[in-house]
Parts: structure tokens; sequence; C-alpha cells
């Protein structure tokens, strides 16, 4: 309408978990055009399972999306505090509980594919989606737009770019060199190659290896096997293995860690994602736990991966100009809270309602992703410190191979206090602090 203030088109690379939650986010609003760019040939998303705590289904909540969510769980969840995971000792034939973790709702366990079809069929028709565009790069036009080139040779336009790419991420690359060049502009050489330095992901020095065991095979083996009530989590020092029900409890997700501290900040030469041994995986928990020989013994014929963990240094900001990123794109990070997904999915909410916001406007766009940066960045950087403290933990760095049951509680306290403040919190207060930062300085 005449008068009414322009809004925008919004193209997002990466059609996975956070880019699927945000273009569902924004299209909400009938006046922002949304277009999803995925690399691969069609809309899936890798991995097994996601473990999801009570911070981020209030934010599912508020996206309406949690009876999505619901629909693939074994239990109802609700607000009640109750154990989330168990944890054993387990790098000893006679393995013993060390104590549980709690948090509101417990552990949403979902299968990672499941949840993501469900986030694809939310979305209306208005929403276009393309799939084998894998971006190449992209050039700011004269009038102000972006122009996306795709490596088919493709090309697209868009008024707001944002990166949901995962850890490869062309668009971190590309807005990093640019704010890299703008510094360098100014004769700060040393900034300049700070951020360059920041392109690159390195390695955490951890390896996971990844099955969903049939859970009807695992019941032939072991019908009481704790893994049936509860997540589960077997530690031991630089190996451990956490196991928990998905699929509404067709299959048990298992992921075992293989940790070399030593490797922790080099570049790993290799395929990220392989077809792994499960023999390897058995012989690597040899003498464990009978609990994880059960579950061992169920991966003899079935498909496993292994996973090279890469993570980012911390980024400075999140957006630069009418560039953001999110997700993995933003803060990838090692697996020990769980977080990845989760804070994804907060990254899309709070950016979502920023730029839904009336204020939010093409001339407005720089400021509004720069509010979404301030309050993001923080929050998902200490998440990254938590996950990489609770790594410590489950591999027991922290404490010597006599530790007695009062040490190996000291553990799980440790990780609780990580688990309180990344799950149990509420992000409601921070999307109030954004949009009070909106409106204080868009209206100034």
């Amino acid at each position: 309408m005449s008068g009414q203030p322009s809004k925008f088109r919004v193209a997002i690379c990466g059609g996975g978990i956070g880019g699927l939650t945000l273009a569902f986010a924004l299209s909400k609003s009938s006046d922002i055009c949304v277009d999803v760019y995925e690399a691969a040939s069609q809309f899936t998303d890798v991995g097994a399972g996601i473990g999801l705590l009570w911070r981020t289904r209030q934010v599912l909540k508020n996206l309406g999306l949690e009876e999505d969510i619901i629909r693939l769980l074994t239990f109802t969840p609700s607000d009640d505090r109750v154990p989330c995971i168990h944890y054993r000792k387990g790098d000893q034939p006679d393995g013993y509980p060390i104590g549980a973790a709690f948090s509101r709702g417990g552990l949403m366990g979902v299968h990672r594919a499941e949840f993501h079809a469900a986030l694809l069929n939310r979305l209306p028709s208005r929403c276009r989606t393309f799939t084998s565009r894998r971006l190449e790069g992209y050039t700011q036009q004269p009038d102000d737009q972006f122009q996306l080139k795709f490596q088919d040779g493709s090309t697209a336009t868009c008024d707001i770019l944002i990166g949901a790419d995962g850890i490869k991420s062309v668009v971190r690359k590309r807005m990093l060199q640019e704010a890299a060049a703008e510094v360098e502009a100014q004769s700060w050489d040393n900034q300049a190659a700070e951020l360059r330095s920041l392109i690159d992901p390195r390695f955490s020095g951890v390896l996971t290896y990844r099955a969903l065991i049939p859970a009807e095979r695992l019941s032939k083996i072991s019908p009481q096997h704790s893994v049936f009530s509860s997540p589960v989590h077997y530690l031991g020092k630089n190996k451990h293995i956490i196991a928990y029900q998905i699929s509404r409890g067709r299959f048990i997700n298992f992921v075992a860690f293989e940790v070399h501290p030593d490797e922790e900040g080099t570049h790993f030469g290799g395929a990220w994602v392989t077809d792994a041994d499960p023999t390897y995986v058995s012989n690597l928990f040899c003498g464990w736990d009978k609990e994880v020989g059960d579950l061992v013994q169920c991966l003899h014929d079935l498909k496993m991966t292994r996973w090279v963990v890469n993570v980012l240094a911390t980024l400075p900001f999140f957006a630069f100009g009418k560039v953001a990123v999110l997700g993995d794109a933003a803060h990838a990070m090692t697996p020990f809270q769980g977080a990845g997904a989760m804070q994804a999915m907060e990254d899309a909410w709070i950016l979502a309602e920023l730029l839904s916001h009336p204020l939010a406007t093409r001339d407005t766009a720089t400021q509004v992703l720069g509010i979404y940066s301030r309050i993001r960045q923080p929050i998902a950087t200490e998440v990254v410190r938590s996950s990489r403290v609770n790594g410590q933990h489950l591999g027991f760095r922290r404490i010597g191979p006599d530790a007695s049951l009062s040490q190996l509680q000291e553990i799980v306290k440790g990780i609780q206090e990580n688990i309180d403040q990344v799950g149990e919190t509420d992000a409601a207060p921070d999307m109030q602090r954004a949009m009070e930062l909106l409106q204080a300085e868009l209206t100034a």
C-alpha cells in the first residue's frame, strides 16, 4: 500500500533445521518474501537424534511448533523437574551409576530427520524452496540488493541474506572477508588478519560414531536395559557413549565418542563424515560395562558413520551489513551440551521476530541484524564454552584414574550447572531485550 514502509526479500542459504525454522517463522509475515536455497538435491537433514530441553521447548511453543515435537516423542513432557540423563562409570565390567542430571520435562529425544520433515511440511506455499543450489558467492548491487551466484550457474537476488549453510558456510566466509577488507582499508591490518583467521573450522579432537539401533533388537538381548527408561551416558577416560530412545521408542540413538585432546585446534586431514566399522567401535569399548556390551552387540550389521567434530573459533559478530549467519555457520560447537540444534532454533526465533517487526525495513535492515547479533552472540558463545567444559567432564579430563565416587559425582554436578544454564533458563527475556533495543534505536 502506498505510504507504507516496504518490506523485503530474505534469502536463506541452507535448508537444515535452523534454516527451515527461520523460514517458517518469517513466512508468518505476509509482507516478507522468503526463499530457501538448499545445496543438496533434496531437503533432508543429516544425523540421527537430537535432544531438546525445556528452554528450546518454550521457543518452539512461541513459534507454534511445540505440538510437532510432542508428536515425535515417547512421552508427553511436563514442566516437572525430572531426570533427563543418567550417568554411569562405564569403563569397567562392573560399571555403576554415579548420578543423574535433571531438567524440566526431561530430555526430549527426537529423530532429526523426522523433525526436519515436520518443519518442511509446515512451510506455506508462498515460501519458495529450491534444491541443488549450492552458493558460490554473492555481490551487492548498486540498488543495494544482493546477487547470489550458485555453483550450477543460476543466480538470484535478495535484500537480506542469511547463512544457515553449516560449518563450511560460504556466507560466513564472504561476510568475514568483507569485514576484514573494511578494517584493512582503515589500516587495521592485525584486526583484518584476525577476522580472516576465523573463517575456517578447526578439529575439536573429537570423533563420534553414530548408529540407530532397532529397539526390538536390544530388547531381545537385554529387555531391562536402562536406556528403555531414560537416556544414559556411559563415561570413561577420553571415551564415552550416550544412548536414548527416539522415533516414539522404535530406535535407540547410539553415539560413541573417541577423544584425542592433543589434536584439538588442528586441521583434520580427510573426509569429515565416513562409514565406520562397528567392529572398531566394539574393540574401542571392549571390557566396558555389560550395558555397553549389550548396546555394542546390536551394532554388528547396522549402518554406522564416523563424524569428525569440527568447531569454529568465537566470531565477534553474527551479522555484517545486511548479511547474517545462524546455527553452525555462526557457532559450530562440540556436541556435549546437545545444544547445536537448540541454539540454531533460538537464533531463528530471535532473528525472525526482529525482521517481522514493523520497524524492520530495507533501510533499517543493517541495524536490525546488528541487534540480532548483539543479543545472540554472547549467549551462543557461552553455550560453546560450556559444551567444551562438559566434554572435559565426560571424558574424565579433570580427574585421575583412581577417582572416588564423590569426585565422579562432582562431574555430574558440573554438568548439571551447565544444563541449568543452557536448558532451564527462559529465552523470553532475551527476546524482550531485543525488542526494547529495536524500539529504542529505530525510533530515536
